[in-house]
């Protein structure tokens, strides 16, 4: 079973996992962010879109990652809603140059080691199918766009900000569009664009570089949380999550995004955005 550690009994745990070579499990990892939500019966969903995640993993002294945030780019132009981008700051190349804010967070470092992405820029599709480099990412993106969905994920409905007291309610609504017999959970995160920094691009540094989409932490546990729900087609679920935007993020700037996962091969089936201020 496992157990909460306080802070500190986290940070040794997280250094000596780091500290290994093999493959981490991801019982491991007990980063926990504080929100849990309790699950109640919800709507159905009116949007069908099949959305797919695409993690990008990147650094500010990685000199490929600007090709490849020009290609993400492009395909969003195109894919419109089809397709969310988070860029993931961590790895090799990820320590910030001189005056750079440091865009790296323990669980982005977690999910790089767990699952062992070692080459960048680097690409996951719903954290299915290979680590992609830059070469193959548009082919890649483009082979599962059409996809059709198993599950309906709403977040852009009543979701409620608090620019005062910088509290976030966040409010998500699935609907089961086939009967799904593993056991789900359900991760949110929260993303920033309009950072800028210092990149290294190519053999230069571009000084006024923008970052987008830029992870900066999950307002669940890493691995999400459990669905609370018989996974039977039409059952609706709703679940409600609290979070308070840390003082650094500029709240006009930041999305959050939530995905529903397989539990044991952590491959994403939906997932969704909405505006913190929108």
């Amino acid at each position: 079973m496992k157990r909460l550690f306080n802070i500190s009994a986290i940070a040794l745990a997280l250094t000596v996992a780091f500290a290994s070579c093999d493959k981490i499990e991801s019982d491991d990892y007990l980063i926990f962010s504080g929100s849990t939500g309790e699950w109640s019966d919800g709507q159905p969903v009116a949007d069908h879109t099949q959305r797919l995640l695409v993690e990008k993993y990147t650094g500010n002294r990685c000199a490929n990652c600007p090709d490849a945030d020009q290609i993400i780019s492009q395909i969003q132009n195109t894919a419109g809603d089809k397709m969310i981008a988070v860029s993931i700051h961590a790895g090799l190349f990820s320590r910030p140059i001189e005056g750079n804010q440091d865009l790296r967070t323990e669980v982005g470092s977690a999910w790089n080691d767990f699952f062992g992405v070692s080459t960048y820029p680097a690409a996951m599709i719903n954290r299915s199918g290979p680590i992609l480099g830059d070469a193959e990412m548009e082919s890649g993106i483009n082979a599962v766009l059409s996809d059709n969905p198993t599950a309906k994920l709403a977040m852009d409905m009543n979701t409620e900000y608090n620019p005062q007291s910088r509290q976030l309610t966040i409010k998500s609504n699935i609907e089961f569009l086939e009967d799904i017999a593993e056991s789900l959970t359900f991760t949110i995160l929260v993303m920033e664009d309009g950072i800028i920094g210092k990149q290294l691009d190519g053999s230069e540094t571009r000084d006024n570089y923008e970052f987008k989409h830029v992870f900066r932490n999950t307002v669940t546990d890493l691995w999400g949380i459990d669905v609370d729900a018989d996974g039977k087609m039409g059952t609706c679920r709703y679940v409600e999550l609290n979070y308070t935007l840390p003082t650094e993020y500029v709240a006009e700037n930041c999305h959050i995004v939530g995905f529903i996962s397989n539990k044991e091969t952590k491959e994403v089936i939906q997932c969704a955005e909405t505006g913190v201020t929108e």
